[in-house]
């Protein structure tokens, strides 16, 4: 008998998975769409670091408003004098007086910080940071207090930008525990050894680096400012910046330091962003290193953010125009024009210098 069934056809040879071409052509679309979205992804990224830092500048502004609240005034930008020869300043040659711990250790405690702030033991013999050079005052002050040492160490979050990159501790010094560095300063006014983009003030070098003294800012050494002396209005000052390279030489920032230029310690002298040893003035006495220019800098795009003297947090262009930009960094300036008589002031007889 014959079937009537259907016989099935015998199965071709066909190919499984992709062919080269294919394969070629959903690797170049993955690539085109990696190319699209990572620019997205990046800026996400950034924006969420930037928001990051907002709210580090945030928190360090309103505890420096706490600190006025409690002390009547702002935090120094150095608790005590360095080495000047200023006359008024000459009495005080203890190490204890002459401490130069930054504006950043004076916060602390408004910080939720009491802990580290209460293991620096600022009032035991030396302090922090002593100056030493004018009257031969200790050297060795931080070897004698190991607990100190591991202080300087700490890097407290808050003191750090996350667009700024890694971050080591300084190599400057020779230290078995080297100090932490940050990435905020405080403005200390326009005033500087360069006195504006280029050159070097005579006057300045001569009279010993009066500048220190005198920036024009809100944030002095051994001086303090309230709210009342901030007559340009406290939402038209800026307080507290960003720096880049703070393990750097030439851009030294340890947060628990103020020095000149560096440490802590900066002004708009010079244009935002720009970079260090660019445009930098010779620090007499110092290395070769020291030719430092004091400047603002940020790693997000287009500029940097900065706190104001009434807690709020603002991000200013690079490209803004540079008196303005001088402006927003004095506290009793002329809203519109800054006076050039008030640079020449500072350096007449009656001052004391």
């Amino acid at each position: 008998m014959v079937s009537n069934r259907i016989q099935p056809r015998p199965r071709l040879n066909q190919p499984s998975g992709f062919t080269l071409v294919e394969l070629l052509v959903v690797i170049a679309i993955i690539g085109v769409l990696v190319a699209l979205l990572l620019p997205a992804v990046q800026s996400a990224r950034e924006a969420a670091r930037r928001m990051q830092c907002q709210n580090n500048l945030k928190n360090i502004a309103l505890a420096d408003h706490s600190f006025h609240d409690a002390k009547g005034h702002f935090t120094e930008a150095r608790t005590g004098p360095d080495s000047t020869r200023k006359i008024a300043l000459r009495p005080l040659r203890t190490t204890l007086e002459r401490q130069g711990y930054s504006a950043f250790v004076q916060l602390l405690p408004y910080l939720e910080q009491q802990p580290l702030y209460d293991q620096f033991d600022l009032k035991t013999p030396d302090g922090l940071w002593p100056a030493s050079e004018l009257f031969g005052l200790s050297g060795e002050w931080h070897e004698d207090f190991p607990q100190r040492e591991e202080a300087m160490a700490v890097r407290p979050a808050i003191f750090v930008c996350a667009s700024s990159g890694d971050l080591s501790h300084t190599t400057i010094l020779n230290w078995d525990i080297p100090p932490a560095v940050g990435n905020y300063a405080v403005v200390a006014g326009h005033r500087g050894l360069i006195f504006g983009q280029y050159g070097v003030d005579a006057c300045m070098l001569k009279h010993n680096n009066t500048g220190i003294h005198l920036y024009g800012g809100g944030k002095a050494w051994n001086s303090t400012v309230s709210t009342k002396k901030i007559t340009d209005g406290t939402s038209n000052t800026i307080s507290f910046g960003e720096v880049i390279d703070s393990h750097l030489e030439e851009s030294s920032n340890i947060w628990t330091y103020c020095l000149r230029y560096l440490d802590t310690f900066r002004m708009t002298d010079v244009a935002m962003n720009t970079p260090p040893s660019i445009v930098g003035a010779p620090n007499p006495g110092e290395p070769a290193w020291a030719n430092i220019n004091g400047a603002f800098a940020s790693r997000h795009p287009g500029g940097a953010q900065f706190a104001y003297a009434d807690g709020h947090v603002g991000f200013i262009a690079e490209d803004i125009d540079f008196d303005t930009y001088q402006q927003y960094s004095t506290i009793d300036g002329d809203p519109e024009v800054l006076d050039p008589d008030d640079d020449d002031i500072i350096c007449t007889p009656a001052n004391g210098w």
